[in-house]
């Protein structure tokens, strides 16, 4: 088996579409590998496929719905977080996400910022907008 972990985004949308004939769903990276893998191993195991492409319509789905409710927060909005006894405060802009007096696209590049490691922002800061 090949190591897809180091492909870029177009290298495993061109891998996913050889292996399973349909052009790749809109998802991160990682849950295009992770699907990939999951792929594989039912084929190769002669697992019935249609849960596997269900799950991915539902994943594609709930990617999107949290896609548009990023962009809906408000101006002002503030999202707060203490990671590792350190409160780190991030503010929505009509241009983006302002942290530490950078404007950033999306709450998952600020989660990653704070914690080394790709989070989901919505979930990394759920809870904590205040």
């Amino acid at each position: 088996m090949i190591d897809i972990s180091n492909m870029n985004l177009a290298e495993i949308h061109a891998l996913w579409q050889k292996y399973i004939k349909k052009p790749a769903p809109q998802l991160n990276k990682n849950t295009l590998i992770k699907y990939i893998c999951w792929y594989q191993q039912a084929k190769e195991n002669k697992f019935p496929l249609r849960p596997f492409f269900k799950l991915i319509e539902k994943t594609e789905r709930e990617y999107a719905e949290n896609k548009l409710v990023e962009v809906a927060y408000e101006n002002g909005t503030k999202f707060i977080r203490s990671y590792k006894g350190t409160k780190y405060e991030v503010e929505v802009l009509k241009e983006g996400f302002l942290f530490k007096g950078e404007i950033y696209k999306s709450l998952s590049a600020i989660a990653r910022k704070i914690t080394g490691v790709q989070w989901n922002g919505k979930i990394f800061f759920r809870g904590n907008n205040g």
